[in-house]
C-alpha cells in the first residue's frame, strides 16, 4: 500500500541558488511540457491503455511513451497530432480542458395567456423536453420566433 506524505519544505541555499538561475521562461516552457505529459496520460487512462498498448497504436516502442509522459520530451506538431489521432481527440484537447464558454444570454420572459392553466412561450431557443417531462431550452445561436402553448 502507497503511503501519501506531505511534501516537505526544505531551505537549502545551494538549491535556492539553482531555482534563481531558472528564467520565468524556463519555468513556463516546463509547466507546459508537465501539463502536456499529464493530458496525454490522463486520455490514455480514459481508454483504458496502458504505455505498452500505446505505444502499439502510436507504433512506438514504450519507451517513447515512457518519456512522453515523463513531462520532459519536446514534442513537434507532427508528433502531437500522430497522438491526437490515435487518442481520437482534436490536437488542442491535448493542450488543457475546454471550458464551456457561455456567448449569449438572454432573459426569458413567460406570461400567461387565456386559460389560467395555458402558458404561451415565445422564445429564440428550440425547446425540447428531458427524461422527466421537464421542458429544457438549448441556443440555437439564430434567433428565430418560436411560438408553443403549453398546457399546466
Amino acid at each position: 500500500m502507497n503511503k501519501v506524505t506531505k511534501a516537505r519544505k526544505h531551505n537549502s541555499s545551494k538549491l535556492q541558488e539553482l531555482l534563481d538561475e531558472v528564467t520565468s521562461l524556463e519555468m513556463e516552457q516546463t509547466r507546459n511540457k508537465m501539463q502536456l505529459a499529464a493530458r496525454i496520460d490522463e486520455f490514455m487512462r480514459d481508454k483504458g491503455w496502458n504505455k505498452s498498448q500505446f505505444a502499439e497504436k502510436v507504433g512506438k516502442n514504450p519507451s517513447e511513451i515512457t518519456k512522453w509522459v515523463s513531462g520532459t520530451q519536446n514534442f513537434t506538431v507532427d508528433v502531437l497530432t500522430e497522438i491526437a489521432s490515435a487518442l481520437g481527440v482534436e490536437i488542442t484537447a491535448l493542450f488543457g480542458k475546454q471550458q464551456v464558454q457561455v456567448i449569449y444570454r438572454k432573459e426569458i420572459v413567460v406570461k400567461s395567456v387565456g386559460v389560467p392553466t395555458a402558458i404561451k412561450l415565445t422564445t429564440p431557443y428550440e425547446h425540447g423536453t428531458g427524461i422527466f417531462g421537464t421542458c429544457f431550452f438549448t441556443s440555437q445561436g439564430v434567433k428565430s420566433v418560436y411560438s408553443q402553448s403549453y398546457q399546466a
